[in-house]
């Protein structure tokens, strides 16, 4: 009997410093009656390209397609890739990335209309 209470205790405590050290914390004037709108996904604006010209599909491609171009795009740009190189290199990694992300989300959008 007196095992299970110690294990039944150290489990409560277990469980209760997890959620401790791992809650997120509130930012600061997050409180329960804050009326703010939350903020606005993050837009990338992939300019004049269309996003055919992005994926390097045709404008007539199907759902697999655009999925398998993006995949590969993904692949070639992802910044994990370039990691060990120089910043500058990082920085264009990450916003191709970005640029081939909305071009998939736009190409998506347009093939379920």
């Amino acid at each position: 009997m007196l095992a299970f209470l110690v294990a039944a205790s150290g489990l409560v405590l277990g469980y209760w410093l997890v959620s401790v050290f791992l809650s997120t914390p509130k930012p600061s004037g997050a409180e329960s009656g804050d009326d703010r709108e939350p903020e606005a996904p993050h837009v990338v604006d992939i300019g004049a390209r269309h996003w055919t010209e992005v994926l390097g599909v045709a404008a007539d491609a199907d759902e697999a397609q655009i999925t398998a171009a993006y995949r590969r795009c993904i692949a070639e740009n992802h910044p994990d890739r370039v990691a060990t190189m120089a910043a500058e290199i990082r920085t264009l990694a990450s916003e191709r990335t970005a640029e081939i992300n909305a071009a998939y989300d736009l190409a998506m959008r347009s093939t379920k209309r």
